[in-house]
């Protein structure tokens, strides 16, 4: 791999689409299933740790990803068109464009086609596999590491995962900042 190599690294919800589940009402859910009082915080990663029988955990994987697959519907192409557009002009540039997520690789598959994505992005890292966001950017690392990467999210814990890594993060407050994170991000491997 040349050490000119660029990476974007862009997180899924938050990021590129607005947050469409009620992670509190979720979290108390599943609270109820596994009958702890644990703050869930992240609620994948938290879950994946806990230290519980193997059919709660199952029963509570089943319902968030219930709630992400629905959450597709609510998604309104509008809110995101311009993300879209963007998306496909980075890929187009011959960027290399991944995507973390700590959704399901079943609902991200969904999303992706609803968004029109499908296909066009390279290494596709899930909970399934990867059940942090460190273990995800871990991953990336190993795999390009003679890349820039680039990573593009939306939460502390992302800024502090890139961070424990020492990958270049860039910030997006609303999801409708992306285009110009994705800019940014480009500009920056142009350098």
């Amino acid at each position: 791999m040349s050490s000119k190599q660029c990476v974007l690294v862009i997180d899924v919800d938050g990021t590129i689409i607005p947050v469409l589940i009620d992670f509190e009402k979720l979290r108390s859910r599943i609270r109820e299933i596994i009958g702890l009082d644990h703050p869930l915080k992240p609620l994948a990663e938290s879950l994946s740790y806990l230290q519980i029988g193997e059919e709660l955990k199952r029963k509570a994987w089943d319902l968030i990803e219930i709630e992400e697959l629905e959450s597709i519907s609510k998604l309104n192409l509008g809110d995101v068109a311009e993300n879209i557009i963007s998306i496909k002009n980075i890929v187009q540039s011959r960027l290399e464009v991944l995507l973390v997520t700590m959704r399901s690789m079943k609902s991200t598959e969904q999303l992706l086609t609803k968004l029109g994505l499908e296909g066009l992005l390279g290494k596709i890292i899930t909970r399934d596999k990867y059940p942090s966001r460190v273990l995800q950017l871990k991953y990336i690392k190993e795999q390009y590491e003679n890349a820039k990467i680039i990573f593009i999210g939306d939460t502390l814990h992302d800024e502090e995962a890139a961070r424990e890594l020492k990958i270049e993060f860039i910030r997006v407050d609303n999801y409708r900042n992306l285009p110009l994170a994705l800019t940014r991000a480009k500009s920056k491997c142009d350098m």
